[in-house]
This record gives structure tokens, sequence and C-alpha cells, in this order.
């Protein structure tokens, strides 16, 4: 007789693009890898919606796959008689933006099974405002990267108990730190300090701001560099303009462009500091890869990147869209402690943001459930 619990992770968004279990394992993989880690102590059962039905095995973990479509009011019945059958302990529903789904869930399952949905950066909806308190009543709990991301929903009163909220970042990954000089030579990285850019080029990054911060430090630190890795790249003029105005960022800003997923674990392993301009972010994969390959972060002083930095303890902080404080921030780095603060920063993702970690914390939630 199995006595372990069944823990099932859903994901209603339809992948109409995706046609094989492959194609979406992939793209879900850095919210995916704690599972096989939870799969040690619970079973696990990953349920996708895409242009693809059937089952699929991999690393102890079971994944179920259903044909769907992406609207507001559509209940994917069938998925959900099929949860209903497993008789699911915990069941973790991908984004707070399908109340009408979870509430139909909640009808059908039952008061047994412990409903918690993982924010995944959204804001509050208005439009949806009145079905998001009405699915409130169906859920047991709710993921944050931190409590500063709840408020602006615990503030809208669509969740009604802030003790339903939990910490925990909604994805890992798993980059290791890479031998440092081969990670120069391999990314070109030849200044003595080197400064990373990973992230799109828009309003929200702020990439302006950062420009800003880093022309005046590149003063009196001449031979510093920042490279900027993006993809997308609305405001690339803007920054081009921004750089060839000035003598002092055009020869000292790389606008590196488009890098491969998987070397970008040599540009952290290379950079000394990762940096960030962001007004708002639910979590950053980005970050969590920097701080996997010891690339010490400053980051934008916004909820989810405090916490993820540990208070600063783990990394710097600034106010967003504020060059001057980034400037700051910038002057006031020890360079020469840098080896030492990347060893703090790798451990302190292995402790808390790791795969493995990141399963520990949803199994120390099913428990934290069970008792309420």
């Amino acid at each position: 007789m199995n006595d372990r619990n069944l823990f099932i992770e859903l994901n209603y968004y339809h992948h109409d693009e995706f046609s094989t279990p492959t194609q979406v394992i992939s793209k879900h993989r850095p919210s995916n890898l704690f599972a096989p880690f939870l799969a040690e102590k619970m079973d696990v059962t990953l349920v996708k919606h895409a242009n693809y039905s059937g089952s699929h095995q991999q690393e102890g973990v079971n994944y179920e796959f259903f044909k769907s479509r992406n609207s507001f009011f559509h209940i994917p019945f069938a998925t959900h008689r099929f949860i209903k059958k497993q008789n699911p302990d915990m069941i973790l529903v991908q984004g707070l933006i399908f109340p009408l789904q979870v509430i139909a869930l909640g009808i059908k399952l039952g008061r047994k099974c412990k409903i918690v949905l993982q924010h995944q950066g959204e804001p509050p909806s208005r439009r949806k405002k009145v079905f998001q308190k009405m699915a409130d009543r169906y859920t047991d709990g709710y993921i944050f990267t931190s409590m500063g991301n709840a408020k602006e929903w615990i503030d809208a009163g669509i969740i009604k108990d802030r003790n339903k909220c939990y910490e925990i970042i909604p994805s890992s990954t798993t980059f290791t730190r890479q031998d440092k000089t081969i990670s120069k030579q391999r990314t070109g990285m030849k200044a003595p300090v080197n400064f990373l850019w990973v992230g799109r080029l828009n309003a929200n990054k702020d990439p302006l701001t950062v420009l800003a911060g880093f022309e005046k430090y590149f003063i009196d630190h001449p031979t510093h560099k920042l490279y900027l890795i993006y993809g997308d790249d609305d405001m690339l003029e803007q920054v081009k303009e921004m750089t060839g105005k000035s003598s002092v960022l055009s020869s000292r800003v790389e606008l590196v462009g488009k890098v491969a997923h998987p070397e970008l674990e040599y540009w952290y392993s290379a950079a000394d500091y990762f940096v960030s301009g962001s007004h708002r972010e639910g979590g950053s994969y980005a970050l969590t890869e920097a701080m996997a390959c010891g690339c010490i972060p400053i980051v934008t002083s916004i909820p989810s990147a405090i916490k993820v930095t540990g208070d600063g303890k783990a990394g710097h902080y600034f106010r967003a869209g504020d060059s001057t404080d980034l400037l700051e921030v910038l002057a006031g780095l020890a360079h020469e402690r840098r080896e030492q603060m990347s060893g703090l920063v790798q451990t302190h993702f292995k402790q808390n943001f790791s795969p493995a970690a990141i399963a520990e914390k949803i199994r120390e939630l099913y428990t934290d459930l069970k008792t309420k």
C-alpha cells in the first residue's frame, strides 16, 4: 500500500504551439526543477495543457498532458476529472489568473485536497477581481517570492487572510560556477572588474538608469566594463544613442545582444557583478542563475529582489529609477573582497533557492497546511 502523499502541479495555460511532451517540459523546466527532488518524499504528477494528450515519465516524475484552450471562461473538465480520480493531497496551480478554473477545481475536489496558487508576477486584475475573491474561498495557500509581492493582493481585498501567503521563489536553475579564468577567455571579458546585465531592454528593466549610474562610476574606474546581454530590445535604439553620445560609456559598455542560454553559465561565472534595474518582478530567472554561479547581485530594492538577496546579505540594492543611488552602491563596492562575497552568494543560493531547497520548502508548506 502506498502511503506517500500525492502532489500535483497544474498549469492551466494551453501551449497550442507544442505537440510533444519534450517541448512542454523544456518550456517549464526552470519552474519544475524542484519536482525530482520532491519526488523523493512525495508522489509527483505535473499536469500540462498543450496540443498533445498522453502520459510521460521522467526523473521519477509523472507528466499528464491534456488539450484545452486559453479562454477565461473555459473549464478543462477532462483535466479536473483526471485529477479527481488521483485523489491528490495537494495541488499547486501556476498563476493567480485562472479564478474560474480554481473555483471549479475546488468544487470538484472538496476540502480534503489543499489548493495552493503560485504567483507569477501578475498584478491584481480589475476585471477578474470579483472572481479572484471567490477563488480565494477555495484556496488554502499562496506562494509569492516575497510578502512584499503579496501586499497588493491583500490590499486589494482578494486575499482575505495574509497567513495564507508563503515565501518561495518560482523557479531555480542547474547552473553552477565554472572556472573563472576559462569563463573569461570564453566570453572575452578582460577587464579587471566586470559587470553583467542580462535582461530585456524595456522600460520596466530600465537600462537608461543603469547606464546613467555607470557613466559617472566609470569616470573614477576607467578600466572596469559593463556587458549587456538581451533578447527583447524595445529600447535598443535609445541605449545605442545614450552610449554613442558618451565617450565614457562608448568605451566601457559592450552591447553583446543575444546569447544561447547554456552559454550564460560562463558569462555569469566570468562576471564579478550582476546588475538589474527592474521596477517590478515576481521573480527573476537571471538573478537566480547569476547567484548560482557566484555572480554578486546589484539589484533594485523591489520586494522580490530584496528577498532573494537576503535583505542585502548576499548582494546590494539601490532604489529603482535612481541613478544617483546606484552610483553610491557602485562607489562603495569592496572589490578586494569580491571573491569572498561571491562564495557567500553561491552558498546563499544553494541553501535557499536551489531545486532541492525549493522542494523542501514546498514539502514544509504542505505539512503546515495539514495542521490548519
